[in-house]
């Protein structure tokens, strides 16, 4: 009988490269990346490796199969000796004789959209870009003077902040309507089952968990209704998957993504224009003789 032991502390957290981190939790180790977190049961580990300021994570396998090897890269030395040793000591026993399981379908991987380095960028764009409007406003509403430099130093960064918002909701629907065209030809599709539910306000909607062609079992939030789902990934990065849909409702998300970036477009031209007109309006006051 295989007896679990669980993982307390002092057993230390080991910090990695490019934002990775290997913990112990309850009866599970876990592997956080920017963009993922691997849960990986100490029933799927055949053993932990120290390997100088790297340490590697075996999965089982069975007989002739090629293990799994999960690493990360820049701990430190000391840290990853202890790590490996407290961790080793506390899986479950195992006899020589022992058929062993294939640990990666055991190992559970959850996407953390809001998670990670490259996260930032797009909140720094955000603000970058509300800048730019406002010193925009401000320059156009001087610019135009009176009554209606207030006006369109007021509604030139709204318009503009509109244009944006809707030019990159659009830009952002055109590439997800392109995933459900180019996913289900060049990647795999696979079948994934709910194993949750977030919400039913506005029907059913929940995760659906699937396993990948590593065997690694990945999760994925879907608004459909059904048990089980059809799930297209690109092999090359697992990560980047979608619920499969139907070729009108994408030939209708193409399409209304595209009104969309138009509509943003339209705004943002408004914009400039607003803004040119008023340094023009400025000039030509300027050059007139008193």
């Amino acid at each position: 009988m295989i007896a679990l032991m669980s993982l307390t502390s002092p057993i230390p957290v080991l910090q990695g490269n490019k934002g990775a981190a290997l913990r112990s939790e309850g009866e599970s180790l876990i592997l956080s990346r920017p963009h993922e977190e691997l849960d990986i049961p100490l029933a799927a580990i055949e053993r932990v490796r120290a390997e100088g300021r790297s340490v590697a994570v075996e999965l089982t396998a069975p007989a002739g199969a090629t293990a799994v090897v999960h690493r990360v890269e820049g701990v430190s030395e000391v840290a990853a000796t202890v790590f490996a040793d407290l961790v080793n000591a506390a899986l479950p026993e195992r006899g020589e004789d022992d058929a062993r399981a294939d640990g990666s379908s055991l190992v559970t991987v959850r996407v953390l959209s809001g998670a990670g380095k490259k996260t930032g960028m797009p909140v720094l764009l955000g603000w970058a870009a509300a800048l730019v409007l406002v010193a925009n406003g401000v320059a156009t509403g001087v610019a135009a003077g009176g009554l209606p430099g207030v006006f369109l130093g007021v509604i030139s960064p709204l318009v503009g902040g509109m244009g944006l918002a809707a030019a990159g909701g659009g830009a952002g629907w055109l590439w997800l309507a392109y995933l459900q065209w180019h996913l289900p030809r060049y990647g795999i599709t696979v079948t994934a089952r709910r194993i949750a539910d977030r919400s039913r306000l506005l029907g059913g909607s929940g995760t659906h968990m699937y396993t990948d062609s590593t065997g690694v079992s990945r999760t994925l939030y879907s608004k459909a209704r059904s048990e089980t789902v059809q799930v297209a990934y690109d092999p090359r990065n697992p990560m980047r998957a979608i619920v499969r849909q139907s070729r009108p409702r994408t030939a209708w998300d193409a399409t209304f993504a595209l009104g969309l970036l138009c509509f943003g477009l339209a705004l943002i031209a408004m914009v400039v224009a607003m803004t040119v007109g008023a340094f023009q309006g400025a000039y030509d006051d300027a050059g007139v003789p008193q």
